[in-house]
C-alpha cells in the first residue's frame, strides 16, 4: 500500500477568507462569527485598558504603613505606640 494520497479529481475555489483571523470561512459575511464579536469588541477594549492605565498612574494616597504625629509632623510605623518627639498616640 502506498502513503501517498492521492491527487483530487475536482479542484475547489479558494474560498472567502476571514479578514481577522486568515483561514478559510463558510459563512455568507466572509467572517467567522467568533472573529466579528472580537473585531467589534476591539474599540471598547483598548478604552478599558486606557481607562485601567490612567486609573493606575493617578495620584495615590499615602501609604498605609505610615501615620503622621500632629505634634511634630513626622510619619512613624503603624504600629509605633510612641513617637520620637514623645507624643503618645492611642
Amino acid at each position: 500500500m502506498s502513503e501517498k494520497k492521492p491527487n483530487p479529481l475536482i479542484i475547489q475555489p479558494s474560498g472567502k477568507v476571514c479578514p481577522v483571523c486568515g483561514t478559510r470561512t463558510y459563512s455568507q459575511g466572509g467572517i467567522h462569527p467568533q472573529c466579528a464579536v472580537h473585531q467589534a469588541d476591539a474599540p471598547r477594549v483598548e478604552k478599558l485598558i486606557a481607562e485601567r492605565k490612567r486609573e493606575a498612574n493617578a495620584a495615590k494616597p499615602s501609604a498605609w504603613s505610615k501615620k503622621k504625629c500632629p505634634k511634630c509632623g513626622s510619619e512613624p510605623h503603624v504600629r509605633r505606640k510612641e513617637c520620637d518627639c514623645g507624643h503618645v498616640f492611642f
